[in-house]
């Protein structure tokens, strides 16, 4: 899924932040990831309209764009 809402991209962000994860390790982790996108589905109602796959492109372009915040730990 490449369309994505700028809506969709701040729940996204906000989730990102919430998970207190930095975007490779949760890429990394399988289940932290499902996870993840199914918090974001439901966040945004979108019927499971994101995958893995989808969302883990999502979070790395929204960091190589600098859009993405830091996770400092």
């Amino acid at each position: 899924m490449s369309d994505w809402t700028e809506t969709e991209k701040e729940e996204l962000k906000k989730l990102y932040i919430s998970t207190n994860v930095t975007s490779d390790e949760l890429i990394k982790d399988g289940p932290a990831l499902d996870a993840f996108v199914a918090e974001l589905n439901r966040l945004v109602n979108s019927n499971d309209r994101f995958g893995a796959e989808g969302v883990a492109d999502q979070l790395l372009r929204l960091r190589k764009s600098g859009k993405l915040p830091r996770i400092r730990r």
